[in-house]
């Protein structure tokens, strides 16, 4: 299994490869040929280099299996992450192990199949917002609005319990109307006083970028319901709400649960990506089942054909030109080669390096 990660190089082991290529082969709907990516830690614009460069240099299937641990992150990096498996790939599906929150979430709109354990969960889509007060922490974009709505509601409340204690004391309608309304703008003209509309064009601006990335990448998977990325963004009263299986099954069109080599492959990442996903830094993993031991052409030295990030991965026919052929597919786990991922040669080209200029897309 090849990693890729800020803090360093990491092997997992060759036991540990034969076990997913066993995984791989077959069950599940995982039928090799098969990459599959790793990706732990929180969600940036390094790790989505990093999965391009791992891309470009050992790409060998037109499927993906990608599995994710992540707290969140950036959005914008979610949604470069998910626009280049399917801009890469023909067949995009997810794993998730444990959680997959916020950013995480994003990324997997944008696969056609989503697997999770038993112990796997998502995360609402609601966009953080930085507090002014204190720096470091954050705060959910939905808490804005959702005081504005308290503070309607308690108004009108309060209006209509006062109107109705003047009327019961005999006052006229017209006076009970004056009275019970200049006692609630006393109440409540402190605190909106206190409400900044810049600020709650700030929120609404970053709550409108969940809506734009998750209406394109839904698109791409096709595999949320109707009112799906509405609940996401919305429907849940805390950024860290649990969506299990069982919910995810409400948003989604296919959930299933990890079984045969799919949870094989869940519990042999597991340790790796616990201990990974602590860290402030994502790390990577890359593999392909059946291994292959051809280099491919355009993984080694580029040769332009990778498409834009935002359009759609067109059938390959002989990805690797093969002068000396040797395909190994694994059929024990003392035949399993340890292949370490590196960074693509100052002289290759990423199959995410001319994105940002030619992908029109996006938004």
């Amino acid at each position: 299994m090849a990693v890729l990660s800020e803090r360093g190089d990491e092997s997992v082991g060759a036991d540990g490869a034969a076990m997913v290529a066993d995984a791989a082969d077959g069950e599940d709907g995982l039928a090799a040929p098969l990459d599959v990516i790793a990706y732990a830690g929180p969600i940036t614009t390094d790790g989505y280099e990093q999965l391009c460069e791992l891309i470009a240099s050992r790409k060998r299937s037109t499927r993906v299996l990608v599995i994710l641990e992540t707290p969140g992150g950036d959005p914008h990096a979610a949604f470069r992450i998910a626009r280049a498996l399917g801009a890469n790939y023909q067949s995009v599906s997810a794993l998730v192990p444990r959680y997959c929150k916020s950013a995480g979430t994003l990324i997997v709109l944008g696969a056609s199949v989503l697997y999770m354990d038993d112990q796997g969960e998502l995360g609402p889509l609601d966009v953080q917002i930085r507090r002014d007060d204190e720096p470091t922490a954050s705060n959910s974009g939905l808490e804005y609005f959702t005081a504005l709505d308290f503070l309607c509601a308690q108004q009108l409340q309060a209006f209509r319990d006062s109107m109705a204690r003047f009327r019961e004391q005999g006052l006229a309608r017209s006076a009970s109307s004056e009275m019970a309304t200049a006692l609630v703008n006393g109440l409540m003209r402190p605190i909106a006083e206190r409400i900044d509309p810049f600020r709650l064009a700030e929120v609404n601006r970053a709550l409108s970028i969940a809506q734009a990335y998750g209406v394109r990448l839904a698109s791409r998977g096709r595999n949320l319901r109707e009112a799906g990325l509405d609940d996401l963004i919305s429907a849940y009263p805390s950024h860290s709400f649990v969506i299990d299986r069982k919910e995810a099954r409400r948003l989604f069109l296919r959930v299933y649960s990890a079984e045969g080599g799919v949870r094989r492959l869940s519990e042999w990442v597991r340790d790796w990506m616990r201990k990974s996903a602590q860290g402030d830094k994502p790390a990577l993993l890359f593999q392909t089942f059946p291994l292959d031991t051809e280099e491919c052409v355009d993984a080694k030295q580029g040769n332009g054909n990778h498409p834009a990030h935002g359009e759609e991965s067109a059938p390959s026919a002989g990805d690797c030109e093969s002068a000396e052929s040797k395909a190994v597919h694994l059929g024990s786990r003392a035949s399993a080669p340890e292949h370490r991922a590196h960074r693509a040669a100052s002289g290759n080209r990423s199959a995410c390096a001319s994105d940002a200029a030619s992908s029109t897309s996006a938004p």
